[in-house]
């Protein structure tokens, strides 16, 4: 294979994933516009399930249509994520259909797809019941009962999930498979597995579905013929990027199912189910698998909230004398040196800094005194945030670093003023050594893209087996409780400092 030049990787990053002006073939769309109430856009494949032809659709009068077809419906939804499922609600001749509205900024999706009847209530299968409080253990059980019952919700081959890591790559922390062999349990994937415009989309919609990967798009048609104008982010029949199907081809891999798993509005991860066949499942099932994944998200919000405040009370106590010391009239510097040993552990970081108007004074594990004033010269100059953290240092740096011994290699930065020792900045640092480890890759990471043989266009790599990545130069990550740890560090010292 050619090697990818990158700005034809940005390119595929760029890709218009959600203006595609096509849908996957197993259902119909219409679009109603929100200023004329008229369909302005109706998918090529609409006669299949309607009945009616598209060229007959485009043009008429949505509310009215609804209100012949749909009478039920009273009111539409008009915030972004509030949207409206009606199982099994219209059958025009063509087999009884799930319908569902999603609102945009422009007017609605009306999305009909054939009813699957359902022999059992997805809603009875339920993730393990534990009692708080929940630990690491307890954690690990619940995230196995998710891909558990979420297999037995889908039917899907493969159930995985899937956390995002800082710089977005992703790690596989549950597995459950029934057929396929081979396992992705602990691998990592590269960030550009799932680029930046998709985690986007993943992080608005609540799930996306895909029976069939090979399948061809069907067309939006539009009496302006420009159907890319149509915003489909929250359309589930929005159309499969060439690039993601190919790469899951390249697994092996007809049909995949997605749940979205945000925390604290953040995209923390995914469940995602992948299957050898092409796979349908019901619009209700999708629903219960989104609600499979609120339940866990609660769950974690129950561990994170045990977790910091576990923290929050270890970091008071130990700032407790700090504060009783410098009231009494002792430096700020020395003050810390007595606790360094109880901090060094809230933080797990054996060395630290601190800098009061640019003076140092270090602490703990040694460190050689240049290489913490570069550091610190080196964050003033670029980093405005008032904590960061960084597992590997930039490269502006290593010509500083000594050789031999525990140098530092990790660094998290609490910047604050000081007003009662006259306003003067204060930078304190918590210093981790390097931490020599592995990672195992699913394929390697660094050839995440490829050209094809004939050079005219880009493909997803073919190995997707265990890679083993041997890392130096970093020191063991800064997870989010250390950095909500750090930020609780900053709002305590500026309530006395």
């Amino acid at each position: 294979m050619t090697d990818v030049d990158p700005s034809q990787v940005l390119e595929c990053e760029r890709e218009r994933l959600a203006n595609s002006g096509l849908i996957q073939s197993y259902g119909v769309l219409l679009f109603m516009d929100k200023q004329s109430g008229a369909f302005r856009y109706v998918s090529a494949n609409a006669a299949s399930l309607l009945g009616e032809d598209p060229q007959t659709l485009l043009g008429q009068d949505g509310r009215d249509w609804l209100d012949r077809y749909l009478p039920e419906l009273v009111d539409l939804p008009t915030s972004a994520g509030k949207r409206i499922h009606l199982l099994g609600a219209l059958d025009l001749g063509c087999g009884e259909l799930d319908v569902l509205i999603s609102p945009t900024s422009a007017g609605w999706h009306l999305e009909f797809e054939p009813t699957i009847p359902d022999e059992s209530d997805p809603s009875a299968h339920r993730l393990l019941a534990l009692r708080p409080p929940i630990d690491t253990e307890k954690l690990r059980q619940l995230q196995q009962s998710l891909v558990e019952v979420v297999s037995a919700v889908t039917g899907y081959d493969r159930v995985m999930l899937y956390q995002f890591h800082p710089d977005w790559s992703g790690e596989v922390l549950a597995e459950t498979v029934r057929l396929s062999t081979g396992t992705y349990l602990g691998l990592r994937f590269p960030a550009s597995d799932i680029p930046a415009i998709a985690r986007g989309l993943y992080a608005q919609t609540p799930y996306r579905h895909i029976p069939d990967a090979a399948a061809a798009p069907i067309a939006l048609v539009s009496r302006n013929g420009d159907a890319t104008a149509l915003e489909q982010t929250w359309s589930d029949l929005r159309s499969v990027s060439a690039v993601h199907a190919q790469y899951l081809h390249n697994m092996n891999v007809r049909s995949s199912f997605s749940v979205s798993i945000s925390v604290d509005g953040k995209l923390w991860g995914l469940i995602a189910c992948h299957h050898p066949e092409p796979k349908r499942i019901s619009l209700q099932r999708r629903q219960r698998c989104k609600e499979l994944a609120a339940e866990f998200v609660e769950s974690l919000q129950t561990v994170r909230k045990t977790a910091r405040r576990a923290i929050y009370e270890a970091l008071t106590a130990c700032l407790a004398p700090i504060k009783a010391n410098v009231a009494l009239g002792m430096a700020l510097p020395e003050a810390i040196a007595r606790e360094f040993p109880t901090l060094a552990q809230v933080f797990g970081a054996p060395s630290g800094a601190l800098f009061i108007d640019n003076a140092p004074s270090l602490f703990g594990e040694p460190q050689d005194p240049g290489t913490v004033q570069a550091l610190h010269q080196w964050c003033l100059r670029n980093q405005g945030e008032a904590v960061f953290a960084l597992d590997h240092l930039p490269e502006a740096l290593v010509p500083a670093l000594q050789p031999g011994g525990d140098q530092v290699h990790g660094v998290l930065s609490v910047s604050l003023r000081a007003k009662r020792l006259g306003n003067v900045p204060v930078s304190i640092y918590l210093l981790r050594p390097e931490e020599a480890g592995t990672i195992a890759w699913a394929g390697n990471p660094e050839k995440p893209l490829e050209l094809t043989p004939d050079g005219q266009r880009l493909s997803p790599r073919h190995s997707f087996e265990k890679w083993v990545q041997v890392r130096h130069g970093y020191s063991r990550a800064w997870d989010e409780e250390s950095l909500f740890a750090a930020m609780q560090l900053r709002e305590q010292l500026l309530t006395w400092l």
